[in-house]
C-alpha cells in the first residue's frame, strides 16, 4: 500500500486524492496555487485509506475547490495526519466504578485530521478532519467547562476490542483511584490537543498515554502525559506529528472532576 503521508511529490497540474470509501480529499498543483477539493460524506466509512493518482479533475464538477495562492508552488507538499484540535469526550460502554487503590486502563480511538504544508513551513495550507465529530460541552454548568468533540464509542478495557483503522489513532488512558472512596466514571475528557502522534511499522497510529489520578490531596496534579517512547521500543514507532498545543504546569493542575464525570 502506498504511503499516504510525508513529503508527497506533485507535477504541475497533477491531482492526488486521499480516499476512504466515498470520502475524498483531493489536491491539484498549479504553477502559482494549490487547489483542494473536500468531498464529505454523512457516514463514516471504515475502509482502508488510500492515496490515488489522477491526471484530471473529472468528477469534481459539483464541488468547488478552495484556492491557496503562492508565488510558485514547490515540487512537493508535506502531508501530515494530525490529532483533533479540541478535547474529545469519550464514554465507556457502561459506567465504571473504580474501587479505592485500584488502577484500570482503557483504549480509545479518535479521528484524525489531514493537513497540508508547504515544505519548510509550520503553518498548514489546509487542515481538514476525515470525519468531524459533533460538538459537546463538558463541565458542571453552561458557564464552567469547555467545548469538546463528542465520542461515545470505542472506550474499551481491552485493546484487542479496538478495531485498527487507518484514519484513527489509539490512545491508552490509565485511571488510578488513590482516594478512599469509589470513583465513578461515565465520561472522560480526553485532552487530545496535548498529545503527540506516532505510527508503528504497520502504519497504525498511536498517541501518548494519558494518566488520570484521583488523589486525596486535591492540590496534586490530576493527570499527566506519558510519552509513548517510554512505553514502547523507540525503534518500533515513528513520531508523525507533534501535539497541537504545548502543556504547561497550569494544564496539569486541573481537578479530577474537570476530566471525568
Amino acid at each position: 500500500m502506498k504511503k499516504w503521508w510525508g513529503d508527497i511529490n506533485f507535477e504541475i497540474n497533477e491531482v492526488k486524492t486521499w480516499r476512504i470509501g466515498s470520502r475524498k480529499i483531493s489536491v491539484q498543483r498549479k504553477y502559482a496555487e494549490w487547489l483542494i477539493w473536500n468531498e464529505e460524506t454523512n457516514d463514516e466509512s471504515f475502509e482502508q485509506l488510500v492515496l490515488e493518482d489522477a491526471v484530471s479533475i473529472d468528477g469534481f464538477t459539483d464541488i468547488q475547490p478552495k484556492r491557496y495562492l503562492v508565488n510558485k508552488t514547490q515540487d512537493a507538499l508535506r502531508v501530515a495526519p494530525l490529532l483533533a484540535n479540541r478535547s474529545i469526550i469519550v464514554r465507556p460502554s457502561s459506567t465504571l466504578n473504580i474501587l479505592p487503590g485500584e488502577k484500570i486502563e482503557l483504549s480509545v480511538s479518535s479521528p484524525l485530521w489531514l493537513a497540508f504544508f508547504n515544505i519548510g513551513s509550520t503553518l498548514p495550507i489546509s487542515d481538514l478532519p476525515f470525519w468531524l465529530p459533533s460538538d459537546s460541552w463538558f463541565g458542571p454548568s453552561t458557564m464552567v467547562g469547555e467545548l469538546c468533540y463528542s465520542k461515545y464509542t470505542d472506550a474499551r478495557v481491552s485493546l484487542q476490542n479496538i478495531p485498527k483503522r487507518s484514519h484513527r489513532a489509539i490512545t491508552t488512558i490509565s485511571i488510578l483511584n488513590e482516594h478512599d472512596e469509589l470513583l465513578t466514571v461515565d465520561r472522560i475528557n480526553l485532552p487530545i490537543p496535548y498529545l503527540n502522534l506516532y505510527a508503528d511499522a504497520s502504519e497504525q497510529f498511536w498517541t501518548d498515554k494519558v494518566c488520570l489520578t484521583h488523589h486525596l490531596d486535591t492540590a496534586r496534579p490530576s493527570f499527566y502525559i506519558k510519552s509513548l517512547t517510554k512505553e514502547r521500543d523507540k525503534s518500533a514507532i515513528t513520531l508523525v506529528s507533534h501535539a497541537r498545543e504545548v502543556a504547561d504546569a497550569h494544564t496539569f493542575m486541573r481537578s479530577i472532576r474537570s476530566l471525568v464525570a
